[in-house]
Parts: structure tokens; sequence; C-alpha cells
């Protein structure tokens, strides 16, 4: 770490230089402007005050010899670090049709050139038009969609496809979103944007990766419900049975989030009410929890606990620490 010795400017100003190879990199140039903010570390951060130009970082991965799952490991890899062109460079016979189908899965990227030992992928990513509540509000509106039509399915209006399909689109939101937090990290200016600190990010990072879980576990319970009623191993009461606690599963999910959206001014998080709901989906498990009785209960217990876990992250975020908006104007003014 390097260190500069703080020297007097004026009357009452106090100033350093700043690091050579830093405003070289960035181009500072004598007039120019930088943001100065403070941390919750109590540091202060430097950026320069015009919008960093949204960078086109590249990547050639040699996969001479890697299966299909590695290179789609690295592709993800390179994707949430927020690189925007990934070259894959060797033999790639028998590969590229299964690679393309799973690149889809990626919002914004696409196979732009393939030869026989090159594929080169492109992400159309701009920071700009991205905002992570927008992405939020996106995940929770489908989500809530197939908690609806998991309760449907008994009554055979849905089928667990459409479930599927909609579960797959959340998860696509969901690595968006990781991305979006993961190059805020990295990029001042871009967190300036979202208006967010380093520890509102992490925080939020980890409402959207349990959005991607409650989002797995959905359709789970459907396709053993579908399953269960199709082969005639459900009983009506059961049915009802199901539908009831699967309902307050739901409620529990709705009231996490409209505290979260602030829908709903005057409501607190409810944390402490679900001590009981846990025994009793507990209970539930135990009783449907064979080979005989397909009835997801296992999946009804991680679905509430993750819920749980997502509102326990939103109760930090919301009491997380924030800079003193006074000092850091006092800082601008200076």
């Amino acid at each position: 770490m390097e260190q500069r010795k703080v020297i007097q400017f004026g009357k009452s100003a106090l100033c350093m230089t700043l690091p050579h190879a830093w405003t070289k990199k960035h181009q500072i140039r004598k007039g120019d402007l930088i943001n100065v903010q403070e941390t919750l570390r109590n540091s202060l951060e430097l950026f320069p005050a015009v919008a960093e130009m949204k960078p086109s970082s590249s990547l050639t991965i040699d996969i001479s010899g890697r299966t299909t799952d590695e290179i789609i490991q690295l592709i993800l890899a390179t994707y949430l670090n927020g690189y925007t062109v990934v070259t894959l460079k060797g033999s790639n016979k028998g590969k590229v049709a299964y690679l393309r189908e799973h690149i889809h899965e990626f919002i914004a990227a696409e196979i732009m050139e393939v030869t026989s030992d090159t594929i080169v992928i492109h992400v159309f990513w701009d920071v700009e038009t991205i905002n992570l509540n927008t992405i939020l509000r996106r995940i929770d509106h489908i989500i809530r969609s197939i908690f609806e039509e998991t309760k449907d399915i008994l009554e055979e209006k849905v089928r667990t496809n459409d479930i599927k399909e909609k579960g797959n689109e959340i998860q696509r939101q969901v690595l968006l979103g990781k991305r979006a937090i993961t190059y805020a990290l990295n990029n001042s200016s871009t967190a300036l944007k979202f208006n967010l600190s380093s520890l509102e990010l992490y925080y939020l990072s980890y409402i959207i990766y349990f959005s991607g879980r409650i989002a797995e576990y959905i359709p789970f319970i459907a396709e053993s419900i579908e399953a269960a009623d199709f082969e005639k191993e459900i009983t009506q009461e059961e049915k009802e049975e199901f539908t009831e606690i699967f309902t307050r599963a739901y409620q529990y999910y709705k009231k996490v989030m409209d505290v979260y959206n602030k829908r709903n001014q005057g409501q607190k998080f409810v944390l402490s009410e679900y001590e009981e709901f846990h025994k009793e989906i507990e209970a539930y498990r135990q009783r449907n929890g064979n080979a005989k009785k397909p009835i997801p209960g296992e999946y009804l217990m991680l679905l509430v606990r993750t819920i749980k876990e997502m509102e326990f992250t939103m109760i930090n975020l919301e009491n997380s620490p924030k800079p003193l908006g006074n000092e850091q104007e006092q800082l601008k003014q200076e």
C-alpha cells in the first residue's frame, strides 16, 4: 500500500497528490473533476466524475479436452464477471449445438462466430439500461405467477411445463442481477448509479440468490403434485391439506416481498410469526415423506426456509449502515 503526505493548501484546505499511474489509467487532466465519497469503512473513494466508458472486456479460453459441462461453467463465470466478448479456442466438434442451447440461458448473450476451432460469444451489455430494482420486481412478479399456477394444478388448469418455463426465466433474470452486482462492485460509477453501498450490494446479491432457489423449489413441488394427481395417489383430503399449507407459504412470501417493495408502508417483517408454521410444515413433511406419499413435504420445508432466509437478509439490508449524507455533501463542496 502506498502512502502519500497531506500538505497545506491555502489557509484552511489540506490536499495530497494523485498517483501518476492512476491518473494515466483514467486519463485525468488538469481541471478534470473527481468524485469523492466516504465508504462504510470510513475511507474515501475517488473516481472520475465523467461516467466511465463501458469497457469491451474480452477473454480467450482454451477448451481443448474439456467437456461441454465444463465449458458451460467457464462461460457462466465469464458472464457473471462482466466480460462482453468470450472466444473459445480449440476443437468444438459435436459441442456447438449444446453450447448454443445453453448460452441462450444468459440474457443478451449470443454466439456470433463459429469455425471448427473457434466460437465467439458476444454479450450485448449496456449497464445504463440495468436497474436492480426492476430485475427484482420482474423476478417477484414471475414467482407470484408460478405460486398461483402451482395451486391450480390440482384443478388441471395448468401444466408443469408452463411453470418450468417461467422458473427458467427467473434463473435468467437471477444471472443478470448477479452480473450487474458483480459489475457494480468492480466499477464505482455503476455503484453510484445504483445508489447502493458495497454492503447493500452484498445483501442484495443474497436476496437475488434466494429468489432463484425459490424458483427451483416451486417447479419440483408442481411436478410432484401433478404426478400424484395423475396416478390417483392423492386423496381429496390430501389435496385440501396441500392447498392450505402451500397457500400459507405463498402468503408468507408475499408479506416478505410487500415489505421490501414498500407496498404496505405500515407492514413490518413477520419472521417471528412463522415459528409455528415451521412446526406444522415439519409435521406435514413427516406424514408425506415416503415413496407412497409423493406430496413434496421436503420441498415445502426448503421453500419456506428459503423465504425465511430471504426475510432475514432483507432485515439486515434495511438496517445496514449508511454514510452520513451531510458529510458527503461537505466533501462535495470542498
